[in-house]
């Protein structure tokens, strides 16, 4: 998972670009890296670590670029840089490739090298797209990955004429936005507001757009024969802040929090959240149901998401670090609460559940953002083996075993044609693997 940011400015714009790729920051807090391109050369710098702990604007000078990518990412170092047949290109993915085994072998049994990399297995997916692209000419070169991937993606590329977007099947969000001679892309338009960027349209799952001194062109438009857009985007990745596909995250949480409380009514005396993703959902319920909201749990400004950790012991850690509860509010009270999803239960029930109780917490009911999940997700997300997943582990078939497990009084999750209803999207475009639909 990643978070990608694009900018073509009629002056320098490398503090856009910085700030910019920093409101992406929950996508991934591992590496951050940007691209600038100056008087016709490309500089660059990628490091391990969050953006705006690596970043010296005091250096800005080195990078007076009007045109430039930047990058925060969960998983490999971005952005990677290839050699091709029309020039020196950056590229930033925020996507992963199921099928990337295969083509990595292929590749090498085609002659291809990977410069640096010992082992098929440690070539990650972002060089593998790069030098797919590098074979070919650019656009050709974005049908053929098309053609070949199993998975989903949506990329910028910086090169000499400006910067090429793409997206694939519309699992990862990409979005446009423009000021007065400032054009940019990025992933969620969270990016925007504070920069005084306004928003022009999102990119189209299989649209390749060109960013230059003009505004946007496109380049090509392929057809996608089954668009399916990235449920879990409005679920929990996106910022609330963002508008994903027409769709405000926000809205989305608010309206799938109010169906759960006409879905799964009980008697209580406060609505509260896990934060933040669940804030969402508690708002929507409250309003639904006219019980008090209320904060049980405080988030620590300087903690991190757990679900991007990059180890299960990191996750737990970062999840237990974070929530400080609120023991006056909690004592003696029937609470609910809403989170985004149920994934390992590990956290629900080694930590939440435990800690209400443990400050006098007469019942604990949890309502949940999203149907359980039934198997791992393929297109990016950190939940990569089936086995780790609740239900599929405990072989779980009813709420009510999932609640008895976690400790809870009871518990409810979101039907699919709620989200559909919710995203104001057509069932069929809405990616539902992860619940194993």
């Amino acid at each position: 998972m990643s978070g990608i940011f694009g900018i073509y400015s009629d002056r320098s714009c490398i503090e856009d670009l910085i700030w910019g790729t920093s409101y992406l920051q929950h996508r991934g807090q591992k590496y951050c890296g940007w691209a600038v391109l100056s008087d016709g050369k490309m500089n660059y710098q990628s490091h391990a670590g969050k953006l705006r702990e690596k970043f010296n604007f005091r250096d800005a000078e080195r990078f007076s670029g009007n045109v430039g990518i930047g990058v925060v990412s969960s998983g490999d170092r971005q952005p990677v840089s290839e050699l091709s047949k029309f020039g020196e290109f950056f590229l930033a993915v925020d996507g992963n490739v199921m099928t990337a085994k295969e083509l990595k072998e292929d590749l090498l049994l085609q002659g291809h090298s990977f410069s640096g990399y010992y082992d098929p297995s440690y070539i990650p997916d972002n060089v593998l797209i790069g030098k797919i692209l590098a074979t070919h000419e650019l656009l050709d070169g974005i049908k053929k990955l098309n053609e070949m991937i199993n998975g989903d993606y949506s990329f910028v590329i910086l090169t000499n004429e400006g910067i090429v977007a793409t997206r694939g099947w519309g699992r990862k969000p990409l979005i446009l936005g423009k000021s007065e001679g400032r054009y940019v892309v990025a992933s969620e338009s969270c990016s925007f507001p504070n920069l005084g960027i306004e928003i022009e349209r999102d990119v189209n799952p299989g649209e390749t757009i060109l960013i230059d001194k003009s505004g946007f062109s496109t380049l090509q438009q392929l057809q996608i024969e089954h668009i399916q857009y990235g449920t879990f985007e409005w679920v929990y990745t996106a910022n609330a802040s963002s508008i994903i596909d027409g769709i405000s995250v926000e809205l989305f949480r608010n309206r799938v929090g109010a169906k759960l409380a006409e879905r799964y009514p009980v008697e209580a005396d406060v609505v509260s959240e896990i934060p933040n993703s669940g804030i969402g959902y508690a708002i929507g319920y409250a309003n639904q149901s006219q019980i008090p909201h209320g904060r049980i749990f405080v988030k620590y400004d300087y903690a991190d998401r757990s679900f991007t950790q990059g180890t299960k012991r990191e996750q737990e850690m970062e999840a237990k670090r974070k929530l400080i509860p609120l023991s006056s509010i909690i004592r003696d009270k029937r609470v609910i609460i809403t989170d985004d999803s149920i994934v390992r239960g590990t956290q629900t029930q080694q930590s939440h559940v435990p800690r209400l109780k443990e400050r006098g917490a007469k019942e604990v009911h949890a309502r949940i953002g999203c149907p359980l999940l039934m198997d791992k997700c393929g297109y990016g997300k950190a939940t990569k083996k089936k086995e780790e997943i609740l239900a599929v582990k405990m072989g779980f078939t009813s709420d009510d075993q999932v609640a008895r497990h976690l400790g809870l009084n009871s518990i409810g999750f979101t039907k699919p044609e709620d989200l559909a209803e919710a995203s104001e999207k057509p069932i069929e475009t809405l990616c539902l693997s992860c619940w194993g639909l």
